[in-house]
């Protein structure tokens, strides 16, 4: 009974210690052994309770990132502390004795110790006798401080990419002039018809693009934070840098814009939109959905014409064949839009608050 104890025990801490350093050691999105997993849970608690109002339930699902890390912090702690209560239980009253009296067996006490020893206190009433135990909670000790340095500098990491995405989700937004119209970006950003403003514009977003999409290739739960802010929402930053890209693929005209359009900062901007796509699929259940029912192209294609027309009114060059460039345009947008919306509706966002 006493070997089953300990071996249930060692499992459970290698568990904790195997998770903490694929989360916070290697980080990537697809090293992981429980943070997605408590991250898709948690969420899932998180919408299922979020009722109500809009408001209210913003304000409620804004507060599933922080609880998530909390929550995960806590499973890690969790099981660092009832596997060494396991493999210290059968030691009670023999290698580990209490300084004074009788000591006790159960195993609220052999968790009592192991808290101890993991929060770097020492041994409290309990000391070990024989070297086993003495050098496990040395052992303890040392992993105790270790885990918490560790996740602090990893909330630390994790906060500090927050805010690389939100200071990427405000200029997006201040861009397109306070919308989330990505024919207003497209315009801005081409304004005055200069081809090198334009090109140095679109690699600038492109080249933040690219850190987000390492710093959630890094840190996958910043998905999970969710702000009432719906200018900070990370499907309305990806909608805005891609459907920018695709705009400019098949709405600007291809004699005057050929240098932007085949530009390394285009193509950053399309494939770097696609592939965050794909690195925030992984991180969502299988079940959230994809498309509406209800046929999208005839929209996708409206969508288009008033892009053209919002581009036109600013004195943009336009494509010279506006049908062969919507055609185009929804060619493009079916290799997207079912990822989008797949994240918009696992985010509990409606679409016309991502998009325009």
């Amino acid at each position: 009974m006493a070997i089953f104890l300990q071996l249930a025990g060692t499992g459970l801490v290698l568990v904790s210690l195997v998770d903490i350093f694929l989360t916070v050691l290697h980080p990537r999105s697809e090293s992981n052994l429980l943070s997605i997993p408590v991250a898709q849970v948690v969420w899932y608690l998180f919408r299922a309770g979020a009722q109500g109002p809009l408001k209210r339930r913003d304000r409620m699902l804004s507060y599933g990132g922080p609880t998530i890390i909390v929550t995960l912090i806590g499973v890690w702690v969790l099981l660092l502390l009832l596997g060494f209560a396991l493999i210290v239980w059968p030691g009670l009253g023999g290698g580990i004795q209490a300084q004074q009296g009788e000591t006790p067996t159960d195993f609220v006490t052999a968790l009592y110790y192991t808290g101890f020893s993991l929060a770097t206190l020492g041994t409290g009433d309990l000391v070990p006798q024989g070297a086993t135990y003495r050098l496990l909670m040395i052992l303890k000790s040392l992993l105790g401080f270790s885990v918490f340095t560790l996740v602090l500098s990893y909330v630390l990491s994790v906060y500090n990419a927050l805010t690389c995405r939100n200071t990427f989700a405000l200029s997006l937004h201040h861009r397109s002039a306070d919308t989330a119209n990505s024919a207003n970006l497209l315009a801005h950003l081409a304004a005055g018809n200069d081809t090198r403003s334009l090109q140095q514009n679109t690699a600038s977003i492109a080249q933040n693009l690219m850190q987000l999409l390492e710093l959630n290739n890094s840190y996958p739960l910043l998905l999970y934070f969710r702000y009432r802010q719906t200018y900070y929402a990370l499907p309305r930053v990806i909608y805005l840098a891609i459907d920018t890209a695709t705009l400019v693929k098949t709405a600007l005209d291809q004699d005057h814009y050929s240098s932007v359009i085949q530009a390394a900062g285009t193509a950053e901007l399309w494939c770097g939109g696609l592939h965050l796509l794909e690195e925030v699929d992984q991180a969502i259940a299988s079940n959230s959905g994809g498309l509406p029912k209800e046929p999208q192209e005839p929209l996708w294609r409206e969508h288009y014409y008033r892009a053209l027309e919002t581009l036109k009114d600013c004195g943009i060059h336009t494509t010279q064949n506006p049908a062969g460039g919507a055609n185009a345009y929804v060619s493009m947008r079916r290799k997207w839009a079912p990822q989008l919306h797949k994240l918009i509706r696992y985010m509990a966002y409606k679409p016309n608050h991502i998009f325009q």
